[in-house]
Formats: C-alpha cells, structure tokens, sequence
C-alpha cells in the first residue's frame, strides 16, 4: 500500500504548478473541563459543609474555576457554611463589627458571571449567611436582566429583614417589574413585620395577575393587618384556591367579628384547603371573642362527615366554641369523644377540655390534648413520659413558684425528655440555684439525646454567676456541634460579648461513600396500612440527609413508628421512635439547605433549632413558603399524595420504608 500512496501524490504534485500549501499551525491540545465534579471534589466540599469550615484558598480556586459547577457548588457550600462561620481577620476568636460571614466578599464577584445558575446560587447564599455586609450585592442580582436570579435574589433580601430597610425593597414589588419577581418580593413582605409593609401587599390585593394575588394574599395570612379585611373578604371566592385559602388564614389573623358570616360560607367551598383554613379562621376569632360564637351550629357538625380528614379534624375542635352555646353542638360533642376514630375521639377530648371542666381522658394522647394548668398535678406522675413531659410544658411561668415541688420531683426522673421540661420549669422558679442546674448539666453528658442537657445549659445562661462566661465559653470545643451553637448564641445574646468562633466541627462521615451512592437515583417507599408513600430521594440536593435517611430505615429504624403530628393542610410528621415528637436516633445531622422550594409534596427534615435533624421528617400538603430555605427539601412524593398522605391522621402506623424497592423513573 506504501507504494500507492507515494504514487499518488506524484500525480497530484504534477497537476499544479504552484507550490505546495503550509500547514495551518495545529493549536496545542486544549485540557477538557470536565462536565461535573469527580468524588474526590464533591468528598472535599461535604466535608467542609459538615463541618461547617471555611476554606478560603479552596473557596477562591474553585470560584476561579472555568466549570461553571464548579462556582455553582462552592456558591451553594457557602450558603451553607457561612451562617455559622465568620472571617476572623484578627484571629481573636469573635466576630467584631468590621468583620463578614464567611463567602459574603467573594460571592459579591459573581453579579456578572456567565452562567445565571450561578447567578442564582450566589443569590440565594447571600440570603441564608443573613449578613447585611450582603445587602449591596444582592441589590445588584435583583436586578438581574433573568428573572429567575432576579426573584432568588428579593426572596434572599428579605431574610435580611428587619434590619433591611423596607424602603431598598418595596421597589421589587412594584407592578413594574416581571411579574416573578414581583410576586416573591410581595410573598415575604411578612418578614419585615410592620404596617408599611403589610400595606404595600394590601394594594396588591386587586392585582389581575393571579400569581401577584396570591403572593399578597400569602403574605397578609402571615401577619394580621385589619386594614386589608374588607378586600379580604371578597376573595374568598376567588377563582385560585391558594388565594381563597390564604385570605381565610389572613381574617383569621385579623380576628374580626364582622369576618365570621363570610368565613361560614367558605366552610363550604369544594376544596378541603379552603374549608379547613376557614374553619382555622372562625376559631382564632372565637378565641378572640367568644361571645361572637353564633347558636347555630348545623353547618359545623354536617362537616364532621366531610371526606377530607383535614377538613373533619378542624371541625372537631371548633365544635369545642359551639358547644358552649348550643346543646345540640354539646350532645354532638360528648358522642364524639366516645365514637369515631381514634384520631375523632383524641380531638374531641380535646376540644371539650378547652370549654368544660369534667373531660375524662382515656388514652396518653388524650391526655396530651387536655394538658393545662388544671391537670398538671393529677397527670405530672403518669405512667408515660409522655403525658409527665407535657404535663411539665403545661406549667406557666407565672405558675411555676407554685409548682415547685412538682418540676422538683420531675428533675430526677428517668426519661430525658421529663428532665428536659422539668429544668425548664425550674429556670423560671424563685428557688432556682446554680449548683441543682450544673448537676443536671453534668447527668446530661452521659445520655445519647441532649434535651436535658441543653435545657440546663439555657437555664444557667440565664443566671448571672461569677463562673457562666467560663462555662459557655468551654462549650465552643464540645464534642456535641448543637451544644457548640447553642454556647455560641447565649454568649452573644445574653453576656452581649461578640459572637465566637465555634467551628470546625468533628468529621463523623464517610465522604466519599456518600458521594459514590448519591451519584445514582434513588427512590423510598413508606408503607402504611392505608397505603405507600412513594418518594424519589434528593440525593443530589441533599447528599448527607438522604444517605442518613436511607441508613436508618435499612436498620429498620422507622419500622412501627407514626406520623404523630398532624396539621390539616399544612404536613404530616412522622419518624420519631418515641412518638411524641421529642424522639430521634441519638445524634444530629447539618442541615442541607438548598434551592428546592416547599411546595405540595416537599419531604422535609423536622428541625428544633439549626442543624438539629436526624430522623423526623415532614410531608408538606400544599406550598409553605415560609419554610424554603430554613428547613432542608430530601425528598419528594411523586405517588400517594391524594390516597394516602392526604387521608392521614394522626397516630397513623408506617410498617417499614424501604430504599429503592421502586426504581427511579
């Protein structure tokens, strides 16, 4: 062939006269950018976020990268590590007034970045570190020419409220801008809490874009502002149900009179949002008034048969505030707490107790739902911790001197969570002392769950004593990371010292485990009596969460548990092995916020405070804005919303839930 070849090009060379072309200088091969990050990048950057660590020279390599996710994923890694870290320029160990949250200066430099995803996780990482250093910056995305950056970046500027002035907001607002953007700047006007701000949604209430609407209405459900009440009213029968729902919450909120005949006809509306909200409303004003609680109680008790277990539930408890007026409502009431289901008969205690002084509770959950100040002596001692913890949380503060001998028997009982509430009492007596809390502190050391623990701690942050400085101050370096913020934030907040520097934390993962198993779908399943739950895992929003969720339930963790709290139209809560929303596995994982939004179907981590999480977990039953961005997103239903998660009551049992039993779609 090699002959052929040379022959040929003698041929060609004797075709032409010229001379033979110059080749083109070839350009040095180029390194290729690879499309995401390898496991070793992405165990680094969990890593830091766990421990909450800032590296700046990493921090800045990798927001120099040309990878666009690259600069997206450090964004994001500061979003999550710079609300506890700050950059201590003196090295004195507290943050002084010159000095930011750690990633502020640097994401500043990405107003103008190439990519708008990165635009938008800059955005919305400036909103959870919360420093007003951001506030310039975030100016500048809220007027990013893309509106999706733009709208991350107003919602980001109100969790800098109150001390954003409201005056550098109201502007996003306005009908003027898209209307994505005006409606998340009128959504969390709720933030700023003040009238002004409550006024500008209240012009927003006749907007003909239903999306504006409804963020305005969403943000007066969120504080009462009489004012709006009259134009409240007449959207009730708007053709948006989130609309329709949100004004109910918002008159409910307002708590007028002039209310209650509209709000009764909404209790009829077709969708169990607007008639469970409705029904919330009525109740906040009758709390507010109840002489205004009308005789007739016929269309309250025809919705103790409603299809909804929501809308049925929320009927209950307002029969409570009718059966004071009529007999009728009374008799209906008495039957309840005896028939019914389980959920039927623990509400209906419940709501006879809050009227009536001769409520006989059966079952520890009705005891719970009866607890006040006229039942604390009699339940303080019951067989379950339960009902003695709530029995202890029902004491007052201005109650808590005459109960002292009750919290005092309760410092020394056997379960955690009894000792928890019982030190909280005893912080609030006159007999309180230094030396009871610090033995309690100490007992609390040795247990797996740290309620008690830190009750105590609380309580002697309270007391001025020669040694509380040194105490919280040796806290910063306890092997518990909840325990180190908790020190940190009374050292701020009651010796009003400057912030200290709490971080790093303990490393307590496997990393790159955690990265090879999040790199493929993964999916789990909640069965249940009344049906499955299925679930597609997050595992890329929320790599930590999701793998320590699919851990415990391989253990079999949740096998038995139940969805012990209920909220209609708002989640159910399950995952706690001690059923009383006081349990967990032992320990607490870092939150995982991220940019997914609670919308219908969001599966979230129950929280106690900041990076509380372990094994409670929520299913929202339609959007909560309010919780983006506080609580982490792991999950989402994508089967069993309506059949199942929509039908459950409280105490309902889950049986296992198994990880990856459905595959991926």
């Amino acid at each position: 062939m090699r002959p052929l070849i040379v022959a040929s090009l003698v041929v060609v060379m004797a075709c032409t006269s010229a001379p033979p072309p110059v080749p083109a200088p070839v350009a040095p091969p180029q390194p290729q950018v690879p499309f995401g990050l390898t496991n070793d990048e992405e165990a680094r950057i969990l890593a830091l976020e766990d421990r909450r660590e800032f590296d700046s020279a990493l921090a800045q390599e990798w927001l120099a990268k040309p990878n666009s996710l690259h600069r997206q994923r450090m964004a994001l890694a500061l979003a999550r590590i710079g609300p506890h870290t700050f950059i201590d320029a003196n090295n004195n160990g507290e943050r002084d007034a010159n000095e930011h949250q750690a990633g502020v200066d640097l994401l500043a430099k990405f107003t103008t970045d190439s990519d708008r995803n990165v635009r938008e996780t800059a955005a919305f990482a400036l909103g959870e570190i919360g420093d007003q250093a951001g506030a310039d910056t975030l100016m500048q995305f809220a007027n990013d020419a893309d509106a999706g950056v733009a709208a991350e970046a107003v919602e980001a500027l109100s969790k800098l409220a109150p001390k954003l002035p409201l005056a550098r907001y109201t502007p996003f607002a306005d009908a003027s801008r898209p209307q994505g953007v005006c409606a998340r700047a009128l959504r969390f006007l709720f933030r700023f809490a003040s009238d002004d701000a409550s006024a500008i949604a209240a012009a927003a209430l006749d907007a003909s874009d239903v999306p504006v609407r409804e963020a305005a209405t969403y943000a007066l459900a969120r504080r009462g502002y009489a004012p709006a009440r009259e134009r409240l009213q007449l959207l009730l029968t708007d053709s948006n149900v989130l609309t329709r729902a949100y004004a109910a919450s918002a008159l409910g909120r307002i708590g007028a009179k002039e209310s209650i005949a509209p709000l009764l006809e909404a209790i009829r509306d077709p969708h169990p949002w607007m008639r469970t909200n409705a029904l919330v409303a009525l109740s906040r004003i009758f709390t507010k008034d109840g002489s205004a609680v009308p005789s007739d109680a016929m269309a309250i008790i025809a919705l103790l048969d409603d299809p909804d277990p929501g809308t049925r539930a929320t009927s209950i408890d307002i029969l409570g505030w009718y059966a004071t007026k009529s007999e009728t409502a009374k008799k209906k009431l008495a039957e309840m707490m005896t028939s019914g289901s389980r959920w039927d008969r623990e509400l209906a205690v419940g709501a006879w107790s809050k009227h009536f002084d001769d409520a006989k509770p059966q079952t520890n959950w009705e005891k719970v739902r009866v607890l006040d100040s006229r039942y604390v002596r009699a339940l303080a001692t019951d067989p379950d911790p339960m009902v003695r913890a709530a029995a202890l949380a029902a004491i007052k503060d201005d109650q808590a001197d005459t109960e002292t001998d009750v919290i005092r028997a309760a410092l020394s009982d056997v379960d955690v969570v009894v000792r928890s509430n019982a030190i909280d009492r005893y912080a609030k007596t006159k007999a309180r002392d230094v030396a009871t809390l610090q033995a309690a502190e100490e007992r609390g050391r040795k247990e797996a769950m740290n309620d008690a623990r830190l009750s105590a701690i609380l309580a002697l942050a309270e007391i001025d004593y020669p040694q509380r400085e040194t105490f919280l101050r040796s806290l910063l370096s306890d092997h518990d990371p909840v325990v180190r913020r908790v020190a940190a934030d009374q050292i701020e907040e009651k010796l009003k010292k400057n912030r200290p520097q709490f971080t790093p934390l303990p490393v307590n993962a496997d990393y790159a485990q955690i990265v090879e198993w999040s790199r493929a779908p993964h999916t789990a399943t909640i069965h249940m009596p009344r049906g499955n739950i299925e679930t597609t895992l997050l595992v890329q929003d929320a790599p930590m969460t999701t793998w320590n969720f699919a851990q415990l339930a391989r253990k079999h963790f949740f096998d038995n548990t139940t969805f012990m709290r209920v909220v209609p139209n708002f989640v159910i809560q399950g995952g706690d092995p001690r059923n009383d929303m006081n349990g967990g596995p032992g320990y607490a994982i870092r939150d995982e916020i991220n940019l997914q939004k609670y919308t219908r179907a969001a599966v979230g981590m129950a929280l106690s405070g900041p990076d509380t999480g372990g094994s409670q977990f929520f299913i929202t039953h339609s959007a909560q804005p309010h919780l983006d961005g506080g609580y982490t997103i792991f999950a989402r239903v994508t089967e069993g919303m309506t059949s199942v998660v929509d039908q459950t009551e409280r105490g309902d049992r889950v049986d296992t839930i198994i990880i990856d039993e459905r595959k991926p779609r």
